[in-house]
């Protein structure tokens, strides 16, 4: 199968918002990951919104961005496609899927996707699909964020549904159908935060409608209740970051991301047994002070 100049070698994933593509590029003569979208946005208003919203994307310059090589329309099936990097490793999801991941390697992750967002946030994008699924770890360690703005290419076709995305990971506006903005983002980032030190969701629940209400209406746990190891500061981080209200929210993400990134420097100190003699108490009290 071939889309525009691109042969397309195998599918490597599938989504919400199309498929996924190892391809070959033959003049430059390298591998590239190329996006396969519905051939509905290949006609009328969406054709030329998906077009203007992939030069924007593209225009994104960050090492913790996936860099877009390409995009056009293949005239002969009329797929609308995207041209990526293509990089070896794991999706976030699929490393939670054997786990939580240690509070400083999650605080610095996180503090990489946030600085990311503050370039795309402050050229006017924001992403509208921060999930695990959309944060690649490559296998030599480098954070990257993909599908920048595929929520809103894959529904530009008018009828769609303000919805868009993976709803535990939905913010209290995009429910509502409020406007969204930079801070939104950074709602779903907090709730992979969470997710990543406690291997639980913040507002998981059987159903749709059962997300929602948790999303709107209550307040989850701090992460230090399901890991005890983690320092107060943390809670705080993700907290604010969860906030109801925009407006108690980071104000940018670039904020976010200081917060973060000395949590990522910092060493826990694991609890020992407890000591019965004098010597003992002193230590675990020194350790304590330490970690606090």
């Amino acid at each position: 199968m071939q889309v525009g100049r691109y042969e397309i070698l195998e599918i490597i994933g599938t989504g919400a918002h199309g498929r996924v593509a190892r391809s070959h590029d033959p003049l430059i003569g390298r591998l590239v990951a190329i996006k396969l979208f519905p051939k509905e946005l290949a006609s009328g208003a969406a054709r030329q919104r998906f077009l203007q919203e992939a030069r924007v994307v593209g225009q994104l310059s960050h090492p913790s961005i996936i860099t877009l090589h390409d995009m056009g329309i293949d005239e002969a099936t009329q797929t609308p496609y995207l041209v990526m990097e293509f990089l070896e490793g794991q999706p976030l999801d699929r490393i939670l899927d054997k786990g939580s991941i240690p509070f400083a390697r999650a605080s610095a992750w996180a503090a990489e996707v946030a600085s990311a967002l503050g370039v795309a946030h402050r050229k006017g994008v924001i992403h509208g699909d921060v999930k695990p699924a959309n944060v690649l770890i490559t296998d030599d360690g480098r954070v990257k964020l993909m599908d920048f703005g595929m929520a809103r290419l894959a529904s530009c076709d008018s009828a769609a549904t303000p919805l868009v995305g993976t709803p535990a990971y939905w913010c209290p506006e995009q429910i509502m159908g409020k406007p969204q903005d930079a801070r939104s983002d950074l709602f779903s980032l907090g709730v992979v935060l969470h997710e990543m030190v406690t291997g639980q969701r913040p507002f998981d629940a059987d159903s749709l409608q059962g997300i929602c209400g948790r999303v709107l209406s209550s307040t989850p746990l701090p992460p230090s209740h399901a890991n005890p190891s983690l320092p107060a500061g943390f809670d705080e981080v993700v907290s604010r970051c969860l906030a109801k209200d925009p407006s108690a929210r980071y104000a940018t993400a670039e904020a976010l991301a200081q917060d973060l990134y000395p949590l990522a420097r910092r060493k826990v100190i694991p609890q020992a047994a407890p000591q019965t003699n004098g010597n003992g108490l002193r230590d675990r009290a020194a350790r304590l002070l330490r970690s606090a």
